[in-house]
């Protein structure tokens, strides 16, 4: 599930609200979420959370620090993306698997955690949630190639009703306690 919409519409909020009521039911959550950093009203940062462990790190900075990978006016810190893409390669298997999200730094530099991109397509999961830029979305389509994929837009008039909509997705598609952890 490939979930878009403009910046500030609240992707990543919902990809928490979808994995709080996932979690409550029982199911076995992994990924990646990136909530943005704020201080007085600006985005200065991005945080990573491993959805696993709940454990987080500084991502990406707006700041003119040397060294590390940039992307845009963001400094990422290249031991976060390490430790980011381990957590990504012992998510599966699970019911959840969230990549909040692909962006410049995956689809365009090969760079990032591009290795989503075969987890994605290698499955092991009940049900994908990617969080994706909307002028990137035939990138990405592109490069998950024969992976079957529903686009879900976030508007200020559907994002409070999305997370149930997903989470009914989630209890079609789950894998079954025989691929959980234990």
């Amino acid at each position: 599930m490939l979930l878009t919409g403009e910046r500030g519409i609240g992707k990543t909020h919902l990809c928490q609200r979808v994995v709080q009521l996932a979690q409550e039911r029982g199911y076995v959550c992994a990924g990646v979420l990136s909530p943005a950093v704020f201080s007085d009203g600006e985005k200065v940062a991005i945080n990573l959370i491993d959805v696993s462990t709940g454990e987080d790190r500084l991502l990406a900075a707006v700041d003119d620090v040397p060294g590390d990978v940039r992307s845009g006016k963001y400094r990422f810190v290249s031991s976060t993306l390490e430790w980011a893409t381990k957590a990504l390669r012992t998510a599966i298997p699970c019911d959840l698997f969230i990549v909040d999200e692909l962006g410049p730094l995956e689809l365009e530099s090969k760079g990032g955690l591009v290795e989503a991109l075969d987890i994605l397509r290698g499955g092991g999961f009940g049900l994908g949630l990617v969080v994706i830029r909307p002028q990137l979305l035939d990138s990405l389509r592109g490069r998950l190639q024969s992976v079957d994929s529903l686009v879900l837009q976030v508007t200020l008039a559907n994002r409070e009703r999305l997370p149930g909509q997903i989470l009914s997705m989630l209890d079609q598609k789950q894998i079954g306690p025989d691929l959980r952890r234990q």
